[in-house]
């Protein structure tokens, strides 16, 4: 029975991650040709607009608080009453998308008015309509994927970039920041009409502004999802904060030839996140610390081999995809940023990654936050703003990776504090 159990877990697991990589891969191809339609038709100055407001919608994620993300770990519990727990997500994520219009306002006012530039209320109404649909949808995307379906994850999130991608084309009529804004904001509802209609169809899932259980999402707050949020707040401000610390320091200019490195280099994320992300989700299935320690080890070791493979792709044909999405020889200072970030990312996320899953899933995380995520937050800000202001877009590129090696040795650090260190090196005896 065990060996039949343990041979359907690898299989759902692989179905997984097969499904995920296809999405990913996906998602990558678009990204890339949407990046060429974006640098090549949008001004540079309005790509760095892009860049610094990403910045500062690092600290409005400090109010997007995901309870839903707690699916993940206590899918099988909710099973029993799955509507009411789905109802009291989704009019909970109704109150906060409401609330990130109000900021949306007040925001678009504060820095068009500060830069002295109207783009900056197109890009943030862009970002928000983009923030609403993902919360919005993000209980029934999370549930779906952790009883194995993730394929139908997968078409929906296909059939998204698709969307965007094709309205995309319309740059080329009217190149500017309001048609991104607008695009986005089709796209967004579209979206979220989509996976409203297939909770309807597959959980039987009715909207309802009905007053949610207030009990069951304080506690659910208090517990889990307070610290998994402030350390995933943690983790966003590091991975996007670059461009507002240096928006306080050089030009517009400069700004969107790292935010070129910035987005070219995230691509570096995709393998490393869909192995963590079902990482997470293999360990909400297993039954005993054997079929973890199996789990932890093989993930692992696949993360550790991508972001070997991802390295080396950047560092030979690195260049060749800048001259490509930019049109232009000479990308030696955007390739140089790009490395570093890259390296940072590698360093992170094969190791970190599949470290940060497990702790998540089998310990507890408040501990986690206050050692590990406290720390390198202050070291972060610390060393973001001096090298910065001391030495520019390099400084804080060279930042990436120093911060990367922190994190990584306060995760083993803390890896072994908690005694889960065992499941990486002897498993059980």
């Amino acid at each position: 029975m065990e060996s039949k159990n343990g041979n359907y877990m690898r299989q759902k697991i692989i179905s997984n991650l097969f499904s995920s990589g296809v999405e990913k891969l996906f998602i990558v191809g678009i990204q890339f040709l949407s990046s060429i339609i974006l640098i090549r038709l949008l001004p540079r100055d309005d790509y760095g607009v892009i860049g610094i407001v990403v910045g500062y919608f690092v600290f409005i994620n400090l109010i997007n608080i995901s309870l839903e993300n707690i699916i993940l770990r206590d899918h099988k519990k909710f099973d029993e009453n799955l509507s009411d727990v789905m109802s009291s997500f989704f009019v909970f994520n109704i109150y906060k998308s409401l609330l990130f219009i109000v900021i949306a306002f007040i925001l678009s006012f504060v820095l068009s008015s500060y830069y002295d530039n109207s783009n900056f209320i197109y890009a943030i109404w862009s970002l928000t309509f983009i923030m609403i649909a993902s919360s919005i949808t993000a209980p029934f995307t999370i549930y779906f994927a952790s009883k194995f379906n993730q394929k139908l994850v997968t078409k929906i999130s296909i059939i998204r970039s698709l969307m965007a991608f094709i309205l995309l084309f319309g740059l080329f009529i009217s190149p500017t920041l309001y048609y991104i804004a607008l695009k986005d904001f089709i796209v967004s509802i579209v979206f979220i009409s989509i996976w409203i209609y297939l909770a309807y169809k597959k959980l039987d899932f009715k909207i309802s502004f009905k007053k949610p259980d207030f009990n069951f999402l304080l506690k659910t707050f208090l517990t889990y999802s307070l610290w998994t949020h402030l350390s995933g707040s943690i983790s966003n401000f590091i991975y996007k904060s670059d461009t507002l610390f240096l928006s306080f320091f050089i030009g517009f200019a400069v700004i969107g030839d790292y935010n070129i490195s910035l987005n070219s280099a995230n691509i570096a994320n995709i393998l490393p996140m869909i192995i963590g992300y079902q990482n997470s989700i293999a360990l909400s299935n297993c039954n005993n610390e054997e079929e973890q320690s199996k789990v932890v080890k093989s993930f692992l070791v696949l993360s550790v081999l991508t972001s070997f493979i991802t390295l080396f792709f950047y560092y030979f044909l690195g260049e060749l995809y800048l001259k490509l999405i930019t049109g232009q020889e000479n990308n030696e200072s955007i390739y140089f940023y790009m490395m570093c970030i890259v390296l940072s990312l590698t360093l992170i996320k094969s190791i970190g990654n599949n470290i940060d899953s497990t702790i998540r899933m089998l310990s507890n995380n408040q501990k986690y936050f206050f050692s590990v995520f406290v720390p390198i937050f202050i070291f972060t800000i610390i060393i973001y703003f001096y090298s910065s202001y001391f030495y520019g877009a390099k400084g804080i590129a060279i930042s990436n990776v120093i911060v990367a090696v922190l994190w990584i040795i306060l995760l083993i650090l803390h890896l072994y504090k908690i005694r889960l260190l065992k499941l990486y090196i002897k498993g059980v005896k």
